[in-house]
């Protein structure tokens, strides 16, 4: 159903290399010291960023769609089961990411002439585990959202604290002490950060781990939630 809509698959794929671009191009990112050009920082953190959107936004959108169109209640009409549609939603949703991942890496090595250390193993577990706990919110949100008009300010409302606060385009060490506590409780902050280690600098699992660690406390807990509240219903 997703990619038969072909308007909104390509600006899915396509809107996060736009602004990679453009954040490359531009100006921007001084004061990041030593010889780390910006389009090296930032292209991790924008990876991390369409990671978060793609389950908050596009997902938690999608699934109010089907709801106002009614597909919802075909499906309540088969033997599906609610994990099984939670699940699978996140497996195809997965795929997306990883297609999401894979342009944007390219880019940035061909064009921008980014670094990538080559962490193959330690990039694809830590966009799996940021992609499930992300998506997981996205349906989440679809729970408690029947409209679009009632879903726009609860993905406001994680969605930009997540963009400004995550580690995406400037250290969290640059921000006031108490927005610092707050950005250190947040999934893409870690997110963020492991994919800068994997994609900046030869592999240290003393480094890397501790990421990989929170975001698999954080899957624990969102698949606990979304277990217990998720819902198929109208």
């Amino acid at each position: 159903m997703f990619y038969r809509e072909k308007e909104g698959f390509y600006w899915t794929i396509l809107m996060p290399a736009f602004i990679y671009i453009a954040l490359s191009v531009l100006p921007v990112g001084g004061g990041l010291g030593g010889n780390l050009k910006y389009s090296n920082y930032v292209l991790p953190g924008i990876i991390a960023m369409t990671i978060m959107q793609g389950g908050i936004y596009s997902l938690a959108y999608w699934m109010v769609d089907l709801k106002s169109r009614g597909i919802i209640k075909r499906l309540l009409a088969t033997p599906l089961k609610q994990w099984q549609l939670a699940l699978s939603l996140v497996c195809a949703r997965l795929t997306i990411v990883i297609a999401q991942v894979t342009i944007l890496t390219l880019l940035g090595i061909l064009v921008f002439h980014a670094t990538f250390a080559g962490n193959i193993l330690s990039t694809l577990i830590l966009v799996l585990l940021g992609g499930s706990i992300f998506l997981l919110c996205g349906l989440l949100i679809s729970t408690f959202a029947k409209t679009y008009d009632a879903a726009a300010p609860i993905t406001s409302a994680i969605g930009l604290p997540l963009t400004f606060l995550g580690n995406i385009f400037y250290p969290i060490s640059a921000l006031p002490r108490g927005l610092q506590i707050f950005a250190e409780l947040l999934p893409i902050t870690y997110l963020a950060d492991g994919l800068r280690q994997a994609y900046l600098y030869p592999l240290n699992f003393d480094k890397i781990g501790f990421d990989i660690l929170i975001l698999f406390l954080w899957l624990v807990g969102m698949l606990i939630l979304t277990l217990t509240l998720f819902k198929l219903k109208e």
